[in-house]
């Protein structure tokens, strides 16, 4: 809890000094170094164009007479903002942020894009933020954009027979397409006309196209670059899956270490009567360590910009790979979690598949406290006596049993990550769990860094749980 309210103090501090930025009033705190952070931004170039890469070096300058420590910039988000990519501030991005000492300067060059097409001038402003969390210096260097006329056209056509080809019938007359920039919210849209041709005009630059159902087409997400002379572009709405596509995963192995070469077989079936064509992967949606992200070279035509055709009734088999995280050693599993269709549309009625194989060796804890929980979540009165058995889902379930201390304590170390583990409580005559029992719980290294659960009980009497046996093998 401490942790978390001191972070949320520094967010507190970091909103409150970015909006005396806007001002340019600092405060600094009782204590802290009088001098600052002087920061001076150069452009490459004295002016851009819509679509141009923008670069620009940052110097920053200790005036200080002592070390300046945890160095971070927090960069402005408006229209008129620089759009630099994520990890593009390196050291600066995060903390615990950047060291100069007294006297020395840093240069860093960050890339970015205007982030609205339609502004006449794109800016580099920001603040600089030291270890204190209050801000030490800031900066605001703009230079000219020239909006560059763009032109995109082509044919929207709805493929009938899903063969991935533009035949005779198949354009759409009045089908509204939207072309969307890629680092800002700047929509533009076209409507096809009776023979399903479509023309953009617009400022030149990165745009995304598609991720949607169009008059009951399924338009696939992509990306397209836009320059005054844009190659035609054939824009293809695909039928709906409507259930006819499954999938299946399996690792070709039942165990890996970090840094193997997971293989998998991936399993695709169409039962329709229409061909199924660009059916692409995309896993781990949620962005867990541990488990596989479907991108790479091994994932071969299944990568999201690419794809692979399932013919009528067909039913294939590909061979991926792909590197096993480290992550995946602290949860003891490595996990493919994939959903398969068109590339971002429709995603609610993709086919998922999952599998996973165990990374073994990783250690962890499972610690927590049984008793009377008060309003803050804190145990005030620990419950002794209490039987508690850790069970896994596995050949060998029971995978350790203790008796809480006189707080009401519980232990258990050198569990392996992996399984999916339940606590059972088998409490003293006249209590009882105030909630499940058993409890699910994670597992999860390395032991350091784990969570100590506490568990509601509270005087009444309630059917103990039927506790799992080791099978005779077990030993």
């Amino acid at each position: 809890m401490r942790s978390a309210g001191r972070r949320a103090a520094v967010l507190l501090a970091v909103l409150v000094t970015a909006m005396a930025a806007l001002t340019g009033v600092f405060a600094a705190p009782a204590g802290a170094a009088s001098g600052r952070i002087g920061v001076s931004v150069t452009f490459d170039k004295p002016s851009y164009g819509t679509g141009d890469e923008i670069h620009a070096t940052v110097k920053l300058t200790n005036n200080n007479s002592g070390r300046a420590t945890g160095l971070t910039v927090f960069q402005y988000f408006d229209p008129i903002d620089l759009y630099v990519p994520y990890g593009g501030w390196g050291a600066l991005q995060n903390r615990p942020g950047l060291t100069i000492e007294a006297g020395g300067s840093f240069e860093l060059t960050v890339s970015g894009h205007v982030r609205d097409p339609e502004q006449a001038t794109t800016a580099l402003r920001g603040t600089v933020f030291d270890d204190t969390g209050f801000g030490v210096g800031s900066f605001d260097s703009r230079v000219p954009v020239t909006k560059v006329p763009g032109r995109a056209t082509g044919i929207f056509y709805a493929d009938r027979n899903g063969d991935g080809v533009l035949d005779g019938g198949e354009p759409l007359a009045g089908a509204t397409l939207t072309l969307r920039y890629v680092t800002g919210s700047r929509n533009y849209t076209a409507t096809s006309d009776a023979e399903g041709k479509f023309t953009f005009d617009l400022p030149a630059g990165d745009y995304t196209l598609g991720g949607d159902v169009v008059d009951g087409w399924l338009v696939r997400w992509q990306t397209v670059r836009i320059t005054p002379d844009t190659p035609d572009l054939l824009v293809r709405g695909a039928p709906p899956l409507n259930g006819a596509l499954t999938a299946s995963l399996a690792f070709t192995q039942d165990s890996y270490r970090p840094g193997d070469l997971a293989h998998l077989t991936v399993t695709l079936a169409n039962s329709g009567s229409t061909p199924l064509t660009g059916i692409v992967a995309a896993c781990n949606r949620i962005g867990d360590g541990y488990m596989l992200n479907g991108t790479g070279p091994g994932w071969g035509d299944l990568v999201w910009d690419r794809g692979v055709t399932i013919a009528a009734g067909e039913t294939r088999t590909f061979d991926v790979s792909e590197t096993v995280p480290q992550a995946s050693f602290d949860r003891g599993k490595v996990v493919a979690a994939c959903d398969f269709g068109y590339s971002e549309v429709d995603i609610e009625n993709h086919a998922n598949a999952r599998a996973q194989a165990s990374v073994p060796g990783g250690q962890a804890v499972v610690e927590g406290t049984i008793g009377h929980v008060g309003d803050n979540g804190e145990v005030t009165e620990g419950l002794a006596g209490t039987e508690v058995v850790l069970v896994a889902d596995q050949h060998c379930p029971v995978a350790g049993r203790q008796t809480t201390d006189g707080t009401g304590h519980f232990l258990f170390e050198g569990v392996a990550p992996g399984p999916e583990y339940r606590l059972y409580f088998l409490t003293p005559a006249g209590w009882k769990t105030k909630y499940e029992n058993p409890t699910g719980v994670e597992v999860q290294g390395p032991p350091a860094n784990h969570y100590a659960y506490r568990i509601a009980a509270e005087e009444g009497d309630a059917p103990a749980p039927e506790v799992p046996v080791n099978p005779a093998d077990c030993g």
